[in-house]
């Protein structure tokens, strides 16, 4: 197995984010700025791997199979490609979401195409507190491991409020999340990450203009 293709422990200034309330705009945020700069978390066929495995799409088993099997080879190296293609594809649909324009054709089209990709079954297992439900994929193809993505997005399309689907209020910043505040009075994509930075700028800000 190469390096590359690992299932990886991410560190913690580039580990994989859920603050999105949904999954499919977790998987947009795997690009993300970080001191001013882009970062793509998603880096190789490893990275992605890894990301379904933490939004509990793939198990570990799996995942070490899918690795065993792809990793470093052209079939992985593809549907890595693939997976942030469609990343593009979420991120343009979800801009005219928040935006309040109509999600285009080609995105639904998009997720159509990778929901034809999951052929398999669902098994109960018994997890942390209670009991789950798992899919297993019977798929020999590596492109099954995309229908959850296609999955999450048709998730976001059909079952959540459009109007709750905000972009963090940090200019600087360009996380989406799904507002379930009571109020709806979300503004950030996390108090951690922008709200408290950004509070602490404004008082600054406001401080610097009495004085």
């Amino acid at each position: 197995m190469s390096d590359e293709a690992a299932v990886r422990d991410p560190a913690p200034e580039t580990a994989f984010l859920f603050v999105g309330n949904a999954k499919c705009l977790d998987f947009v945020n795997t690009e993300l700025i970080v001191k001013g700069r882009p970062v793509d978390l998603l880096r190789n066929f490893g990275d992605l791997v890894s990301w379904l495995v933490e939004a509990q799409a793939l198990d570990a088993s799996e995942a070490r199979e899918a690795v065993r099997r792809w990793g470093g080879q052209p079939e992985g190296t593809r549907v890595f490609e693939e997976g942030r293609a469609f990343r593009a594809v979420l991120r343009a649909m979800v801009e005219r979401i928040v935006n309040g324009k109509p999600v285009r054709p080609a995105a639904v089209d998009a997720i159509n195409q990778l929901l034809q990709n999951r052929v398999g079954y669902s098994q109960l297992v018994r997890g942390r507190g209670g009991f789950e439900r798992r899919f297993h994929s019977g798929s020999a193809e590596a492109g099954h491991l995309l229908a959850p993505l296609a999955e999450f997005a048709s998730d976001l399309l059909c079952h959540y409020d459009h109007a709750l689907i905000k972009r963090c209020q940090n200019p600087a910043c360009i996380l989406y999340f799904y507002d379930t505040t009571k109020n709806h009075a979300r503004r950030w994509c996390s108090m951690s990450l922008c709200g408290n930075r950004m509070k602490a700028a404004t008082h600054y800000s406001r401080h610097r203009a009495k004085s």
